[in-house]
């Protein structure tokens, strides 16, 4: 997933009017988010799910080196 980036000017932007909605829509806003993000998850295809998974259940992927 590529990481958003925007200008020092888009972020202050962004918060002046932020700060100028009302706590109603700043919480429907966020609401909004997070079923987009619940939906991105719950679509994943399964074997993504289960390499993701198994990389991190198995040892030998991630090796220790002792100091």
């Amino acid at each position: 997933m590529v990481p958003f980036s925007s200008s020092e000017q888009e972020q202050s932007a962004l918060v002046h009017l932020w700060a100028h909605l009302s706590s109603d829509l700043q919480i429907r806003v966020i609401g909004l988010l997070a079923q987009g993000a619940l939906n991105v998850v719950v679509t994943r295809p399964a074997s993504q799910i289960e390499r993701e998974e198994a990389r991190s259940a198995d040892p030998a992927a991630h090796p220790q080196h002792p100091s």
